[in-house]
Parts: C-alpha cells; structure tokens; sequence
C-alpha cells in the first residue's frame, strides 16, 4: 500500500481527528473510503453509460430492422447484395 502526504488546514485536521474518534476510526480510513467512494461513483456512472449507449443501439437497430422488412420467403443473393455495396461506394 502506498503512502500519500496531504496538505490540510490544522484547525480541518483537528475537527477530523475528533470526529475520527468519535467514529472509532482514523483520518486515514476516512479519506481511503472517500477516495474508493468516488471511484466506484465514476465507475458506475461509466457502467450506467454504456448501458445506455447499448440500449439506444439497439432501439435503432431494431429500427432498422423493422424498415427493413423483405416479404415473407425472400433470401438474399449475391448479385443483389453487389450491387447494393456497388450502390453504396457510389453514393461516397
């Protein structure tokens, strides 16, 4: 475990060793839980963001999915997805 020094006003370390005491903990675990509090805050706001991100991927594909829709028996050939792509590199 590494060590880290701090710079804090000494009337603040004062009123955080009593409170410390009264917690029956230390200044140290204090500022170690906070510190692991806000990492594991931005951790779950990444995770809560990505989820939403796949969520709204989804729903469009889904749209798309739904826009896309051939009749019912119809298969993909090859000539039709060439030239579809051909299509595509045109428009570029």
């Amino acid at each position: 475990m590494a060590n880290l020094t701090l710079s804090i006003d000494d009337d603040l370390l004062k009123q955080s060793r009593l409170y410390a005491v009264q917690h029956d903990t230390s200044v140290n675990a204090m500022v170690r839980e906070y510190l692991e509090g806000l990492v594991s805050k931005s951790k779950d706001a990444e995770q809560a963001e990505r989820a939403k991100l796949v969520e709204e991927m989804n729903r469009q594909f889904d749209a798309l999915a739904a826009k896309a829709v051939k009749p019912e028996g119809w298969k993909w050939n090859r000539e039709e997805i060439y030239e579809e792509r051909m299509a595509q590199w045109d428009r570029k």
